[in-house]
Order: structure tokens, then C-alpha cells, then sequence
């Protein structure tokens, strides 16, 4: 067997060997990109002690962030409850943890919006409550993969004069069947974080 022979022997071998580097590269670049959202989240301020906001913003679609939001509420963090993106005509009554009992003076201060169906249409409806009522100061409760987009949001439509502080609901990392779910999350969300990033820039 000549040089020439045994070069064609291992071109197989060689593409196949690049071709699993180029996809272990173009898997761990992706992976990057999607993470350093997440990496940079711990720098979203929580409520300070004794602070006591204009309004607490819940939005939905996971797992327990209305449970949290409410019981920030209930415990002075907030004057107002905000459930952003609930169905229309959910009563409040009905989505709560529990289905607590609700004093006729406490629904003053709780409010329940139907109408937005993503974040950006969310935080859009934080926007027009914060403006009609000039907030100061408001608290966005959402799940912890979700915080850097939906941070990015929220603080890309209110005015620059509005602190947003952040209560972030966590995965729970020990339910081994539902890590690739939580995984997933992470993933998508850090890339959806990139893209409302082009789309609001050339907005």
C-alpha cells in the first residue's frame, strides 16, 4: 500500500474526527452564549430590608411565583399585588395559594391583568400601571431563569427613575426528573434573553 493509499484511508477518519469538534464547538459555544445571561443575574437587586415598594409585579406561566409574590405582599414588601397574564377573568381569589380568604380591603390592593401574553406584552402592562400611578420603586417576582430576561424587559419600558428590585423564585435542583426540564429552561431562556436584546435595540 502506497502513501497515496493509506491517506484515502484516513480522510474518513479525519472528517468524522472534525466533524465531532465542530459540533462539540458549535454545542459549547452555544451553551456559553445562553449561560452568561444567567451568570450576570445575581446582580439584580432583592428588596432591601424594611423597604416597602408601590407594587409587587408577578408574572406567570412557572411554578410558584404567585405563591411568592403573594407572600411578599402579605408580608408589608409591597402595597400593591400585580398578577400579570393571567387569563382574563381569572378572580384573584382563584389563583391564589390556598385559596386564602381575602378581606374586601385587601382586593383594593390586589389586581389581576389578562391581557399581556408574553413578557415584553407584560412588562408593557407593568408600564402603563406604573405610569398612570407614578411607582417609584417596584418589585418583579418571576422564576430564576427567567429573571435576566424579564429584568431586561421591564427595565428596557419604565422610565430610568423606577428601581426594580427582584424576588427570584429557584428551580428545584434536587428533583433529578425534572433537571432536563430545568436545564432546557436555562438554555432557552438565555438565548430568548439575546434576542429580546436585538429586538429591543432596533426598536
Amino acid at each position: 500500500m502506497n502513501f497515496r493509499q493509506g491517506q484515502n484511508l484516513l480522510s474518513p477518519r479525519r472528517k468524522k474526527s472534525a466533524l465531532r469538534t465542530a459540533v462539540l464547538l458549535l454545542f459549547l459555544a452555544a451553551a456559553a452564549g445562553a449561560a452568561v445571561p444567567h451568570l450576570t443575574a445575581p446582580r439584580f437587586a432583592p428588596p432591601p430590608p424594611g423597604m416597602r415598594a408601590d407594587a409587587i409585579f408577578v408574572l406567570t406561566g412557572g411554578e410558584n411565583r404567585i405563591a411568592a409574590g403573594f407572600r411578599a405582599w402579605k408580608e408589608g414588601k409591597g402595597k400593591d399585588l400585580y398578577v400579570l397574564g393571567a387569563k382574563g377573568g381569572t378572580r384573584i381569589e382563584k389563583i391564589l395559594p390556598g385559596r386564602q380568604e381575602i378581606s374586601a380591603e385587601e382586593l383594593r390592593s390586589l389586581h389581576v391583568e389578562g391581557w399581556s401574553e408574553n413578557t415584553l406584552e407584560n412588562a408593557y402592562s407593568a408600564k402603563g400601571v406604573a405610569g398612570d400611578r407614578n411607582f417609584r420603586k417596584v418589585i418583579l417576582v418571576t422564576s430564576d431563569y427567567h429573571v435576566p430576561r424579564a429584568h431586561f424587559a421591564l427595565r428596557a419600558v419604565l422610565p430610568p427613575e423606577v428601581e426594580i428590585f427582584v424576588i427570584s423564585v429557584r428551580s428545584d435542583w434536587r428533583d433529578r426528573s425534572a433537571l432536563p426540564k430545568t436545564l432546557r429552561h436555562f438554555f432557552v431562556e438565555g438565548w430568548k434573553y439575546w434576542g429580546y436584546r436585538l429586538f429591543l435595540w432596533t426598536v
